[in-house]
């Protein structure tokens, strides 16, 4: 494998909110000179840090990174540790390229948490994904299929398609 270019020499900084510190120390813990790299949270900055070592790869410094941002999207750390299994991605899709109207941005919210948490569940459980729902993003964690059978579905309900239609097109799509 080819050690990492000088462009991921540097240090990665990957933002996190103070509500997610904790699962960021966990996270630190678990991978902190696993990968030839030292993983350490900055409490004051609210950062993740990763420093690669010399010995550390660019495919295992990726990985990380996106390890780390699983997390500071609000993942928990083994959830995230899926991301070291090539066959896994994280997907994000941004809701305010949807809309400009906070109204409007709430709406697709509710109709993608659904009553009680409901939606979400179902979408988790029929496309065998992990996610996680912020102000302003949807997070898909899983299989790449999977997840693009999720984040298809997402998108089929922020067009305002019936949820009965989207849980369908799940089913159909992982019978394929």
């Amino acid at each position: 494998m080819a050690v990492a270019s000088e462009y991921l020499r540097g240090t990665i900084l990957e933002p996190i909110e103070e509500k997610r510190l904790r699962a960021a120390r966990e996270f630190a813990k678990l991978t902190d000179g696993r990968y030839g790299a030292r993983v350490e949270v900055d409490e004051r900055g609210l950062y993740i840090k990763i420093t690669p070592g010399p010995d550390a790869t660019v495919d295992v410094i990726l990985k990380l990174r996106e390890m780390a941002r699983a997390v500071a999207l609000g993942f928990a750390p083994e959830k995230a540790l899926q991301l070291e299994n090539d066959d896994y991605v994280l997907a994000v899709i941004n809701l305010k390229e949807y809309t400009d109207k906070p109204n409007h941005l709430r709406r697709i919210l509710g109709r993608i948490i659904g009553e009680g948490g409901r939606a979400r569940h179902t979408i988790e459980q029929l496309a065998e994904v992990d996610m996680v729902v912020g102000d302003n993003y949807v997070a898909i964690l899983g299989r790449l299929e999977d997840v693009e059978i999720a984040r298809r579905a997402v998108e089929m309900l922020i067009e305002g398609k019936k949820h009965s239609t989207v849980y369908r097109f799940i089913q159909g799509a992982k019978r394929r």
